[in-house]
């Protein structure tokens, strides 16, 4: 009879320690829910280098063969023109005093 009160105590304080200890140590339950959210983020940043990457793959292949792209990119970010041709520049009125 003795032996079984302390089974009835041993059991609940044994259930809570195991829960405890489930939650909180390296290779508990949060500890994999961390790493779960980490692995994630890091999968989701990876295909976003992957399909960054993809496009500028694409931007240098167009580079390096297509000609009207290549004029195109000059002219507008580099202000270049052909023979002939004349730039206008419009002023903003209101930014002039």
């Amino acid at each position: 009879m003795l032996k079984r009160k302390k089974n009835i105590i041993l059991i609940p304080f044994l259930l809570i320690f195991s829960i405890l200890f489930l939650f909180s140590n390296d290779v508990g339950i949060m500890k994999w829910y961390q790493l779960k959210n980490e692995r994630n983020q890091l999968k989701l940043q990876i295909n976003t280098l992957i399909n960054k990457e993809n496009e500028l793959n694409k931007e240098i292949n167009k580079l390096k063969t297509d000609t009207s792209y290549i004029k195109k990119i000059a002219q507008e970010k580099y202000f270049m023109v052909k023979p002939g041709e004349k730039i206008f520049r419009v002023v903003n009125k209101r930014n002039v005093k």
